[in-house]
């Protein structure tokens, strides 16, 4: 998991895949960064190859933990990835906000974070 933020907003990106046995490095890692005080939160996912049911449960948690903080998070997966396709196909692109890019999601942030 590679961890960095940049102008108040921290991006976690996980690496190979995301299952039951990485999800809880992505859970751990999205804790301390709202430790931290980040409240703008981006899950880049364009290295996942592989994204299991437990993955797609670790999204969901991840979306809620920060939501019960009152922050907010995007989803970056790309265009056309097999991994937006499965987000697609289980709906969670309606709950998830999903992002071509780092620079479209953080540009999305820029009104919540100047207020």
């Amino acid at each position: 998991m590679v961890v960095h933020s940049a102008q108040g907003v921290a991006t976690l990106t996980p690496q190979n895949s995301l299952s039951s046995a990485c999800g809880d490095a992505l859970h751990r890692s999205l804790l301390d960064v709202l430790e931290q005080g980040h409240r703008a939160v981006i899950i880049d996912l364009r290295g996942i190859e592989r994204i299991d049911a437990a993955g797609l449960g670790q999204l969901v948690r991840a979306y809620t933990a920060v939501r019960d903080r009152a922050g907010e998070l995007k989803v970056v997966v790309g265009r056309a990835t097999p991994i937006r396709e499965v987000l697609d196909r289980t709906r969670l692109t309606t709950v998830l906000p999903t992002y071509v890019s780092t620079a479209d999601a953080h540009a999305s942030f820029a009104e919540c974070l100047t207020c």
